[in-house]
Parts: structure tokens; C-alpha cells; sequence
């Protein structure tokens, strides 16, 4: 396993567990506890985790934004489960808004066998995932590129979500509560989600367990915005009430 791909999963435990001690890590990944100290010294040199005595435990500043390779390694599984979903809701011949969130990526994966699909992105990693993909037509919005997440956004972009409109959106956010809804920690990546909000039929919300009470400060979606909730776990049984009570369709492995 690679440094950058084990600094992922290591992530990802982070993200489930909160905490790890060296010990435990380098027993889970076969390798020296020196080995894992260097890979927390690297994950706090990014501002992604916090060092202590014999261990990390995960930073969780909402303005704290990890890189898109960081990203993508967290919760693999999960994401795929849910990109696999997602996917059973689309039809041949629909017009889908993706947004740059690596579970929308996932998303993408799961779309290749699709045909006469239309794929409105400002995510640079989505159109690549999907260009080889002869029966689907990508457009892209175009726009001032974030480099930190290979997504576009800005004037350019919010004016090209904004000439098109789509059966379906799928879109992801920092974090979640059925209280405040979805919550994000970039402002121009809030104003194009809530765009392609507004210009699509269906609002599909992709939910990892990572994102559950974790919260950003701005509000992208409430849940009176959303029509399908897609989550890799069963919900608690309040938040399920209270999703399903707004008239929201939830969806997760055992639904």
C-alpha cells in the first residue's frame, strides 16, 4: 500500500473512530509504528488531524476543507454503495447536474452503461471519469477552476447552471442534521449546488455516515429541498421520522 493511500484509510478510520492510537494503526496496516508517525506528522502538516500522546485524534474546524485526493479516500466503500444507488434512479435519456463532490463521482462510475444520458458537471474529475462514455453527452459549466477541488465555480459557472434545466440533481455537502439540513464550508461551491438545486425536477442528496452532525456554515439545502435521501447506513430512528415526515425518500443498503 502507498503512503498517500494508506494516509487515506487512515483518514477514513479517523472519520469513524475519532481516534487511533499508533499501535493500533500499525497493526491494522502492517507496518512499523515509525511508519505511522510519519503519516500523522504529514496529516497534521495539512490540518486534517490533530496529534496526541500516542496517537490522533480528527481536527474538525468547519473551515477546514481537505483536498480532493484527500477526499476521495475516505469511506471508499461507503461512497460506492451509495454511487451504486444513486445510479438505479437514473433512466436512459435523462439530463443530471453532478457537482464536484466525490460521491457524486461515484455516481458517475456507476453511469457508464447508461445510454442517451446528458451530464451537466463543474467538476473536472467527472468529466474525465466520463469521456470516454459514448452515449453520454458531458457539459461542462466552465468557470474560474478551484484547484484544491478540480471545480469549477464563479460568475461563468453559476450562469451556465443556470441556462439549463435537469430531470435529476445529485449532490453532496460537508455535513448534515434533519435540524439545519445540508451544510457546506465554501461559499461558491454552496451557490452552485443550491443552483442546480433550484433547475432540477428531483433533488437527490448523497449522505455518507461521515457527514452525519459534522456541520459547515452555510446552509446549501434544507430538507424541505430534497426529495431522496441516499445514504451507506441505516438512519437513527429520529432522523428517520423527522426526513420522512418532510416527505423525503430515504434509500440506504437495507431500505
Amino acid at each position: 500500500m502507498f503512503g498517500i493511500e494508506r494516509r487515506n484509510h487512515l483518514l477514513s478510520l479517523l472519520h469513524d473512530k475519532k481516534s487511533i492510537t499508533v499501535q493500533e494503526a500499525a497493526v491494522r496496516f502492517k507496518v512499523t509504528e515509525e511508519t505511522i508517525r510519519r503519516d500523522l506528522r504529514t496529516l497534521e502538516a495539512q490540518g486534517l488531524i490533530i496529534r496526541t500522546h500516542g496517537g490522533a485524534v480528527l481536527a474538525d474546524d468547519i473551515n477546514m476543507e481537505p483536498s480532493l485526493e484527500v477526499r476521495e479516500g475516505i469511506n471508499i466503500e461507503g461512497k460506492n454503495t451509495i454511487g451504486s444507488l444513486a445510479a438505479s434512479l437514473v433512466q436512459d435519456g435523462n439530463t443530471l447536474f453532478l457537482d464536484a463532490s466525490t460521491s457524486s463521482l461515484y455516481v458517475a462510475k456507476h453511469l457508464k452503461e447508461k445510454k442517451g444520458l446528458t451530464v451537466i458537471t463543474n467538476a473536472e474529475r467527472i468529466i474525465l471519469e466520463l469521456a470516454q462514455c459514448n452515449e453520454i453527452n458531458i457539459i461542462s459549466t466552465g468557470g474560474f477552476l478551484r484547484k484544491k477541488s478540480l471545480s469549477c465555480v464563479g460568475r461563468a459557472a453559476e450562469a451556465a447552471v443556470s441556462s439549463y434545466h435537469a430531470d435529476k440533481v445529485f449532490f453532496s455537502c460537508k455535513g448534515f442534521s434533519p435540524q439545519l439540513g445540508a451544510t457546506d464550508s465554501n461559499e461558491q461551491e454552496s451557490t452552485i449546488r443550491k443552483l442546480m438545486i433550484q433547475h432540477s425536477k428531483e433533488v437527490i442528496f448523497l449522505c455518507d455516515h461521515t457527514k452525519f452532525q459534522r456541520l459547515g456554515y452555510i446552509v446549501t439545502a434544507l430538507l424541505s429541498d430534497i426529495t431522496h435521501f441516499i445514504s451507506d447506513v441505516s438512519l437513527p430512528e429520529d432522523w428517520e421520522k423527522e426526513i420522512i415526515g418532510q416527505g423525503v425518500r430515504i434509500i440506504s443498503p437495507d431500505s
